[in-house]
């Protein structure tokens, strides 16, 4: 209608004419807004740097998502002002720049427009916040407790989790683990360090830099190590830091991680030191028994056996009530620990009215051997030692006898002492091994030539000692041979022969005496190095018995508190 031409216009009525005249102004304007429309989204499109075919279809008309999602925006903003909620005099800053304000804020420094902004936008929504958020020091650290646990932003109070409750819900970050490793039978290490969680190439590095200090057969069952583990981005979430193993009470090693990751170790040695102990021991029953409630060593104890076997039978000889007295060399930690013990330097028996004293002395010329208080060598003067086996039993004695195999009476032309299989077994005087070898119905058998007359034998070994072969030079009181039940033998024991003359005889009825006494200077300084051992023997067990005489009160003290 808006095209009517005058011939046609003249034919309506007044109202008509009215409606033709103003659709048509309608119409012009309707062609102008949609020119300016146009040119504003031209002008926003390419301010935006956007292309059209974002924003426009082929027909050059606006896409419908944009028409809707402006509508739905400039409807909200209509209804926040109408709510009051965007009311310029509702908000702290009045009518001050919004923009300079939040720039001036500390907190907003190096923040984006666009999230001062935003902070902004959800202060206006939540009034209750503003007040909080204009004081924040992080404004926008108070946007972060409205996002949920996909990171969109919620305002739904079931949802809001701040950044303090969700790192409460957070699990805890993994701690070292410090585990205890005991080697049990039939583990190598390398094998229990890979059961501990560590990977097999770090735990052959370990086995590697424990080896640089110690033997690895020192590695015994039932030892134990310490390994910690380290967090660590691995498979197993953890990797090796460091290791601690004692393979003896003197030293300890570690195995660690470095600062380049690397895997390294030290040994850490105990310092020792050496002293001189005594000890008093007060014989009631067995010797080792008395012996080691007396604190005496085991090795000390048999040491000194060996050294009183040149004069003392154990079997017969000792009685209830004797006393034995004991100086010698140890060899002890800071800590107290005994490494190892040294040579007798002194020794006493007190035998009912008998008393046998031994001292370890060392001649002008370097020879060092035991001496009676008169100055006579104890292996020389004694002749053959009388019990050639470490606390042995005699069991039978020389001369005629049932024997116990053959059912007969036999002649027994030796001495058996009856002790456990491994008991050792010592040379009863100097001389030169003939024959160490198994031997007929005796079984492991040897012989020794002390002078072109005399001879000791010794059967029914389990075992010889190392070095000893036929033509050895040995010496009294030295390891040959450990006890067994080789030959013809009913049970463990030591059969024991003296032989003058290719015949055997009875082993106390021989007599070998040598006078080997210290002379001149030897003997005097013998006999002044006599009475020093006494005097530092009684203060050494006068000290002792104080000590223990403190420590029994100390306990009687606490027993009755």
């Amino acid at each position: 209608m808006t095209n009517t031409s005058p011939a046609t216009y003249d034919k309506y009525t007044p109202s008509a004419r009215s409606l033709i005249i103003v659709d048509g102004m309608f119409s012009r304007f309707a062609k102008c807004t949609t020119t300016i429309a146009s040119l504003a989204i031209d002008a926003a499109i390419d301010l935006c740097k956007l292309k059209k075919r974002y924003v426009l279809t082929r027909d050059n008309k606006l896409r419908l998502r944009y028409l809707c999602s402006g509508a739905a925006g400039l409807a909200l903003v209509v209804g926040l002002y109408a709510s009051g909620q965007i009311n310029p005099q509702n908000q702290k800053y009045g009518n001050s720049d919004f923009s300079a304000v939040m720039l001036q804020s500390p907190a907003m420094s190096g923040v984006s427009l666009q999230e001062q902004m935003t902070t902004h936008l959800l202060s206006m929504i939540t009034p209750q916040q503003s007040s909080r958020a204009a004081v924040s020091a992080a404004p926008i650290e108070n946007l972060s407790q409205y996002r949920d646990e996909s990171g969109q932003i919620r305002r739904d109070k079931e949802v809001i989790e701040t950044r303090e409750m969700i790192a409460e819900n957070q699990p805890p970050s993994p701690a070292a683990q410090e585990k205890t490793i005991e080697i049990l039978k039939g583990d190598t290490l390398s094998e229990a360090l890979s059961d501990a969680g560590i990977t097999k190439a770090e735990s052959q590095l370990i086995v590697a830099e424990i080896s640089n200090h110690v033997s690895m057969k020192s590695v015994k069952v039932g030892q134990k190590l310490a390994v910690t583990l380290d967090p660590s981005e691995t498979e197993s979430g953890y990797q090796f830091a460091s290791l601690t193993f004692s393979p003896d009470p003197l030293r300890t090693i570690d195995v660690f991680r470095d600062e380049n990751g690397d895997i390294k170790s030290t040994v850490d040695s105990k310092h020792i030191e050496k002293k001189t102990e005594a000890r008093e021991v007060d014989i009631n029953g067995s010797v080792y028994a008395a012996a080691d409630k007396a604190d005496l060593p085991d090795r000390i104890t048999a040491n000194t056996i060996s050294l009183f076997s040149y004069a003392v039978d154990f079997q017969r000889d000792i009685r209830p009530g004797d006393k034995m007295q004991v100086m010698y060399d140890s060899y002890r930690t800071e800590d107290g620990y005994l490494a190892k013990t040294g040579d007798i330097i002194f020794a006493r028996m007190m035998l009912g009215d008998k008393e046998y004293a031994f001292y370890r002395y060392q001649t002008l010329d370097g020879q060092v051997d035991y001496y009676t208080a008169d100055g006579r060598s104890i292996r020389k003067s004694a002749g053959l030692m009388k019990t050639p086996v470490a606390y042995g039993r005699m069991s039978s004695g020389f001369g005629m006898r049932r024997h116990p195999i053959l059912g007969y009476s036999k002649m027994h032309k030796g001495v058996d002492f009856a002790a456990p299989t491994g008991t050792k077994i010592y040379a009863a005087g100097d001389g030169v091994i003939e024959r160490a070898a198994p031997f007929s119905s005796y079984g492991n058998y040897i012989k020794i030539r002390h002078s072109s007359k005399l001879e000791t034998a010794y059967a029914h070994l389990s075992r010889f000692a190392p070095g000893i072969t036929p033509g050895t030079k040995v010496k009294q009181g030295q390891l040959i041979g450990y006890v067994g039940t080789t030959g013809r033998s009913t049970g463990a024991h030591l059969h024991y022969e003296v032989i003058v003359n290719g015949v055997q005889v009875s082993p106390g009825s021989v007599k070998v005496a040598v006078d080997n006494a210290l002379q001149g200077k030897d003997l005097q300084r013998f006999k002044a190095n006599i009475k020093n051992l006494n005097q530092q023997y009684v203060e050494q067990i006068d000290g002792k018995k104080l000590d223990v005489a403190v420590v029994k009160n100390q306990e009687s003290a606490k027993t009755v508190q």
